[in-house]
């Protein structure tokens, strides 16, 4: 009898303990298929992270420490003149806004500009850091991605390529070849950039605006790569392959030294910010950090140049931090359309 009791018993248990493993395996089988997608992303993105970034070309925007929420905040905003501009280029040889890609979208702003217009737009950048920052929208596809390497998209796939404050980063060479495989028959390409700032009736400020950044910070914009640096005269030295596009305009906002303002009418990038809200951004300067880390990494003091600078132009100028200045910057845009 007490055989059969303990037979009966371990019986009982093995089919309790078949049922547990059973419900915890099928527990598991169905959170798995929940969270599977976000895991494939996941590992997508790791990969997309790990091989598509071209560490040469990277820069300070992409280091870990990077402050992307004050870029985000104090960077100026592109005005709807340049996206019209870009846009009455694009008609004049296409009617589709279907697809677009901006590339080095860093915090998003011109993907949402994008947006408004086209029906899907997809933004890339190497930065997971500046990723972090951008504004979500249903029709924007964010992903990590070298300029250089867009294998991810299909041959012919976006009607418009944009690149903003960034071409001058990549190997043009590539990139150009790229651009111009994914963009469609008679697609757009438009890449533009700014330079300098120019603070409207303040010739005395401007100059030692420009001293600043070309003395002061000029061997800490990017160091060991003077190349880098196109920007600075508007990409002069820029060529958009003729054999890949044509109907190429190259449209140029300079500064009139003896006029002490923007040639070529209003630039297209214009503020009306606050003394201190110019000096916020000027502290986003990638050279600025990269001065500034030099100094701390040598344990040596040194004062804050951009402090320094605003401390004097409010007693020489009678700044104070409210006080709303016009500030304009130096500005090129180049449009061009697929062979």
């Amino acid at each position: 009898m007490e055989c059969y009791i303990k037979r009966s018993l371990k019986s009982k248990y093995t089919i309790i303990y078949a049922i547990t493993v059973y419900m915890v395996n099928y527990i598991i089988k169905k959170s798995l298929k929940r969270i599977a997608p976000y895991l494939i992303r996941f590992s997508t993105m790791s990969t997309m992270n790990n091989i598509n970034v071209n560490k040469e070309n990277s820069t300070t925007f992409s280091d870990s420490d990077y402050n992307s929420a004050a870029y985000n905040t104090y960077r100026p905003t592109y005005s709807s003149r340049l996206f019209s501009k870009i846009y009455d280029y694009h008609v004049s040889h296409s009617s589709s806004f279907s697809t677009a890609l901006d590339v080095a979208t860093g915090t998003g702003y011109v993907a949402k500009e994008l947006s408004k217009k086209f029906q899907q737009v997809y933004a890339t950048d190497i930065s997971q850091v500046m990723l972090s920052s951008v504004s979500r929208s249903p029709n924007i596809q964010y992903s990590i991605s070298a300029a250089e390497n867009l294998s991810q998209f299909q041959d012919s796939t976006f009607d418009l390529v944009t690149v903003g404050q960034a071409v001058h980063w990549f190997d043009r060479e590539k990139f150009f070849n790229e651009a111009w495989r994914v963009l469609k028959p008679s697609g757009t390409l438009a890449i533009w950039g700014y330079s300098y700032h120019v603070v409207d009736g303040y010739p005395v400020a401007t100059k030692k605006f420009m001293k600043l950044v070309l003395e002061t910070f000029g061997d800490y914009w990017n160091p060991g790569n003077p190349e880098k640096l196109e920007i600075n005269i508007l990409y002069k030295g820029i060529v958009l392959p003729d054999e890949l596009f044509r109907n190429i305009i190259w449209e140029r906002y300079e500064f009139d030294e003896k006029g002490g303002k923007i040639s070529n009418g209003e630039s297209l990038l214009s503020e009306e910010w606050s003394v201190e809200r110019l000096k916020s951004y000027m502290k986003t300067w990638s050279a600025y950090k990269n001065y500034m880390a030099k100094y701390q990494k040598e344990n040596q003091k040194v004062e804050d140049p951009i402090n320094k600078l605003f401390e004097e132009l409010k007693e020489e100028e009678g700044w104070k931090d409210d006080q709303i200045l016009k500030v304009s910057w130096l500005f090129v845009l180049a449009l061009a359309e697929k062979k």
